[in-house]
């Protein structure tokens, strides 16, 4: 029982609506940044990859702004979090997963 109070490592990428300005972009990876902080995280890393064309058509849109994000938080704090970026207007998709210790830094 012990062992699920204990921080994991994660990965989360997140697409972004590319009709955001550089600043809003910014503002929207703040939020994220202070939402999993808030839940107790720590940011390992924070990687903006840009803006990409997507595989297929979401919401109207070609294009997205990819954010990839490594944190450490606690198993219980992934559905807060995944709740928060469904209902955030600006991010359009994400995806959280776990990573494994023998996986990890080694990307």
């Amino acid at each position: 029982m012990a062992e699920s109070k204990k921080p994991k490592n994660y990965e989360a990428v997140f697409i972004i609506r590319p009709n955001l300005d550089e600043d809003a972009v910014d503002r929207t990876v703040a939020t994220v940044e202070e939402f999993v902080k808030a839940q107790g995280g720590k940011i390992d890393s924070i990687d903006k990859k840009g803006r990409k064309r997507l595989a297929y058509e979401v919401d109207k849109m070609r294009d997205g702004y990819y954010v990839v994000m490594n944190y450490t938080a606690k198993p219980e704090s992934v559905a807060p979090f995944k709740r928060m970026m469904t209902l955030s207007e600006d991010i359009m998709r994400s995806l959280i997963v776990y990573l494994d210790p023998s996986e990890v830094g080694k990307s």
